[in-house]
């Protein structure tokens, strides 16, 4: 995630499911509802909050990347998957706001040489895949890109996902929807719920908050994932406060790992991997 506005996607009496802002198959009857003015707010917040980088021509290095296509009908997302080995253990990543599969090829270079496959994918908007971003696109891609991935790691001991910023909001959302599940899930500069990076980022005023949908609350949506959680934040994350990260795993109770991270920023876990940041990391799940 780039720059002071993470992507967050974000009365009246309610009138739209929560699921269909979260990309679920279906609603619920006990599914809590949004407002008109939530919905308005929302739609609107969505033209604005994302940051969409074009990805640039790939770049002549070695990198055994095979270039795959995720056909959603109404729009295609491009991925990146890296193996030597169909039996080695995976990576699912999920990368951040303002940024491209592109960007993400050095830590897969990197997982590459410690014996780990992995995959990369765009959301929709993002670097060369197409559509307009919203919540629930965002949502739904993760899942058509974890099948994807699945396939591919199919012989796999372990499947990881490992997110992000943005992304991290994503997996926390679609983690047990995922077929199948993931051995762990990290996510690393995570925060913890969009009403409270929007008001982080003076993108609204704290007494706006609930003029806008509670969605992406990673608080919430961690205490009921079915596998193991690590999170994962800097100390000097320069973007999504610390304090964020320790409220998570305060949440996930005691399935959960928190680790603080000696990286020096937000950014540095994909765009200098090395073993300082890495080996903790990878430590975690052999």
């Amino acid at each position: 995630m780039r720059g002071t506005l993470p992507t967050v996607a974000l009365a009246v009496l309610a009138v739209v499911p929560v699921s269909a802002c979260r990309g679920e198959a279906g609603a619920d009857a006990a599914d809590a509802l949004i407002t008109e003015e939530q919905q308005r707010n929302l739609a609107e917040l969505e033209t604005r909050i994302f940051t969409l980088v074009p990805e640039p021509a790939t770049p002549e290095d070695d990198l055994p990347a095979e270039r795959l296509t995720i056909d959603l009908g109404d729009r295609t997302l491009y991925a990146n998957w890296v193996s030597r080995d169909p039996a080695a253990p995976a990576f699912f990543l999920l990368h951040g706001n303002g940024e491209h599969i592109g960007e993400w090829r050095p830590l897969q270079a990197y997982l590459l040489e410690k014996g780990y496959s992995s995959f990369v994918f765009d959301y929709t908007g993002f670097g060369s895949s197409t559509g307009a971003p919203t919540v629930a696109r965002l949502n739904q891609d993760a899942v058509e890109a974890y099948r994807r991935f699945a396939e591919r790691a199919a012989e796999a001991p372990e499947r990881i996902a490992f997110a992000h910023s943005l992304g991290s909001s994503i997996l926390m959302e679609v983690a047990n929807r995922l077929e199948p599940l993931p051995t762990a899930i990290m996510v690393h500069g995570a925060f913890t719920t969009m009403r409270d990076v929007l008001v982080d980022k003076d993108v609204i005023e704290p007494d706006q908050r609930e003029q806008y949908p509670d969605l992406w609350n990673g608080v919430e949506q961690v205490r009921d994932l079915a596998m193991p959680v690590f999170i994962l934040h800097s100390p000097d994350d320069e973007v999504i406060d610390f304090s964020m990260g320790e409220e998570l795993a305060g949440a996930v109770g005691e399935r959960g790992t928190f680790v603080a991270l000696e990286t020096p920023g937000h950014n540095n876990v994909y765009q200098t991997p090395d073993d300082a940041t890495w080996a903790p990391i990878l430590e975690l799940v052999r």
